[in-house]
């Protein structure tokens, strides 16, 4: 019996990993979306920018 019971602690800490883990990778990719959202509105001011100086240019 006592394998048993050895047995269902390790699978419990593995779903527990499991769960830990799932959570990380929610939070890095939240992450990597706010990283994309910056990146797009720096290329859109730059953009802008050029634009205006492209403009001024002409």
């Amino acid at each position: 019996m006592e394998l048993v019971s050895q047995l269902e602690e390790r699978f419990n800490k593995l779903l527990n990993k499991i769960s830990e883990l799932k959570e990380e990778n929610q939070r890095l990719r939240e992450e990597v979306e706010a990283e994309r959202e910056t990146r797009h509105d720096i290329e859109s001011r730059i953009d802008t920018l050029l634009g205006k100086i492209q403009n001024e240019l002409e």
